[in-house]
């Protein structure tokens, strides 16, 4: 993929999409590896919990999320929309400027 061809904002949407395709893929990945291991230790006579002390979840780690927002004074600095706003975005906010105008 030759990304001198994208323009900014398009490789911004490309950066968002890798970040979402990336979550998701280490989930169902996870899970995968889960069944294999239990199929595994199925067939020696064991169960997973059995083997590794009952220390299994199926459940995916609440991840720190994609980020949503992007300061346009620094881009380093982003926000996933969770948890309490950077100073940057209540500034942005304060000065009557929408939310939406960060979304990346």
């Amino acid at each position: 993929m030759d990304l001198s061809k994208l323009s900014l904002p398009e490789m911004f949407q490309l950066q968002k999409d890798l970040g979402a395709e990336i979550e998701k893929r280490k989930v169902s990945d996870k899970k995968n590896l889960i069944a294999e291991l239990q199929n595994l230790a199925a067939a020696k006579g064991f169960s997973l919990q059995d083997v590794l002390g009952g220390a299994v979840s199926t459940k995916p780690a609440r991840s720190a999320g994609v980020a949503q927002f992007r300061n346009p004074a620094d881009s380093s600095q982003t926000w996933t929309g969770r948890g309490r706003k950077p100073q940057w975005v209540q500034d942005w906010l304060d000065a009557g400027k929408p939310l939406d105008g960060l979304r990346i």
